[in-house]
């Protein structure tokens, strides 16, 4: 939608997705239908959340994947990556207070028109995924079900609450049947709310809103769910509504190793004739106010000096931003101003549904966002284009291969997993993968022995024997 039809890399929909959970304070989303190739992950720098995904390969057809998007703070928690079983389900693991865990499952299931032998294999594979699940473990299942399990809480005590809507079909069967074997409860059936704080999907012919999209828990785990409803307000460019779960869930803190991390003045600004005349005023000025100190001993001088050095370059150069910055985080500002104009009017269209002129409005600055988002990137790469090429005319190869870097994007990274020794089984966990490394170089080392025979002894005195000639010549003027 924002990109260029000819690029390879995600979309900078994740970055309006990041942005609308940040205003939110949503710590993690599942997402269904991503449609990323692979498995991956992007970390959003402006936003500061982190997507994980799994998809079909790049040369298959792609209607499903699934992923996570969470917060860079969490993500660097994890001890092991998220971990993609097929394009319909993904699995994440978190690290909680008092030695415990927390499972996470994103899923897409079929939808009811699919074939029953594809319905099968996905409830199959992830009956065998909660089985294989810790009994310790907290656990959640977040996701596009495409089913509806209707409000019969009679007949389906234990799994569904007494503010269930509509009535049930036979997608919503076979989870009601999953739900019960695995003595899982539906929390958006708990909470008693209205149906608009309920309801995801709207049917695009009969206009009637469902519920679609779950958030399954244990029954033993129910009383850390504080409340389960739909975010209406969300606008995430999707048809389904997003549906915010809170919990009383604490995750493990974070060891921190060594000190703050130190910033870096932006002294690119110093080729700049103005920028370094003020810097040399302020510096003197600054010294000068310095000059009468009572001890005139080294470090007293010494500490002067670097103070004064440190304000003039605080305030006259300033720090350097971040070198991961693309078109998206460096209008950010401007893009913020445009997306709260259309969260008004999609308030709006949302609050008169079937009025025409907000509806149109609606439409409109849509329509005007994209087109600005479009110029945007336009101007960013105009500019990029022409400041790497002043690079590469001045000879400066160090802003010369940053600029190039940038052209890349958010950091892109694809999840690299690793057979085992006997080469049958696929680690994608961090601790299998460096372990099987650790075995692998132990391995490799560990059976080379250092010789000490007659020839290989005689073979690296003639290897040595050039160089040592070379060395006793004198040198040549």
């Amino acid at each position: 939608m924002l990109d260029r039809t000819d690029s390879n890399r995600p979309e900078r929909r994740s970055a309006l997705i990041a942005h609308e959970l940040s205003r939110l304070d949503v710590d993690i989303a599942a997402l269904s239908e991503v449609r990323f190739s692979e498995e991956g992950s992007l970390h959003e720098q402006g936003a500061g959340y982190t997507l994980f995904w799994s998809g079909k390969p790049a040369t298959e057809r792609r209607l499903a994947g699934v992923g996570f998007m969470l917060k860079s703070s969490i993500a660097s928690k994890l001890e092991n990556l998220p971990t993609g079983h097929s394009d319909r389900i993904m699995s994440m693991r978190l690290p909680l207070k008092n030695k415990q865990h927390a499972t996470l499952f994103s899923v897409y299931a079929p939808t009811l028109q699919a074939d029953p032998a594809e319905k099968d294999m996905f409830y199959s594979e992830l009956r065998r995924l909660l089985q294989s699940t810790p009994a310790d473990d907290k656990l959640l299942i977040l996701g596009d079900f495409n089913a509806r399990v209707g409000q019969d809480d009679v007949a389906w005590k234990g799994v569904l609450g007494r503010h269930g809507v509509g009535k049930c079909n036979d997608n919503g069967r076979l989870l009601l049947e999953l739900c019960m074997e695995q003595q899982l409860v539906i929390t958006n059936t708990v909470f008693q709310q209205k149906d608009s704080l309920k309801t995801t999907w709207m049917h695009p012919r009969s206009k009637h809103w469902h519920l679609i999209d779950y958030v399954l828990v244990r029954g033993r785990d129910l009383n850390d769910i504080l409340h389960t409803r739909v975010m209406p307000s969300a606008e995430c460019h999707t048809d389904h509504r997003l549906v915010r779960c809170k919990l009383r869930m604490h995750f493990k803190p974070k060891l921190r190793k060594g000190g703050p991390r130190r910033k870096k003045f932006d002294l690119n600004k110093l080729q700049s004739a103005e920028v370094k005349a003020e810097f040399q005023v302020g510096i003197q000025a600054k010294l000068e106010n310095n000059s009468c100190l009572e001890d005139p001993s080294p470090e007293t001088l010494w500490n002067s000096l670097k103070a004064s050095i440190l304000q003039s370059s605080e305030e006259t150069i300033g720090f350097s931003i971040k070198k991961s910055r693309d078109w998206f985080d460096e209008n950010n500002k401007e893009i913020q101003e445009l997306l709260e104009k259309k969260r008004s009017a999609h308030q709006a269209h949302l609050s008169h549904p079937s009025c025409p002129v907000k509806k149109a409005a609606f439409r409109h600055i849509c329509n005007n966002l994209q087109r600005k988002f479009r110029v945007m990137q336009n101007e960013w790469w105009t500019k990029l284009a022409a400041r790497t090429q002043q690079y590469a005319d001045a000879g400066d190869y160090r802003s010369f291969y940053e600029a190039i870097r940038a052209v890349y994007g958010p950091r892109h990274q694809a999840q690299s997993p690793l057979r085992s020794a006997d080469g049958l089984t696929l680690l994608k966990d961090k601790t299998s993968i460096l372990t099987r490394w650790s075995e692998h170089f132990q391995a490799l080392f560990g059976a080379q022995q250092p010789s000490t025979s007659p020839s290989c002894q005689s073979r690296r005195n003639w290897m040595y024997r050039p160089l040592c000639k070379n060395l006793q010549k004198p040198l040549s003027r």
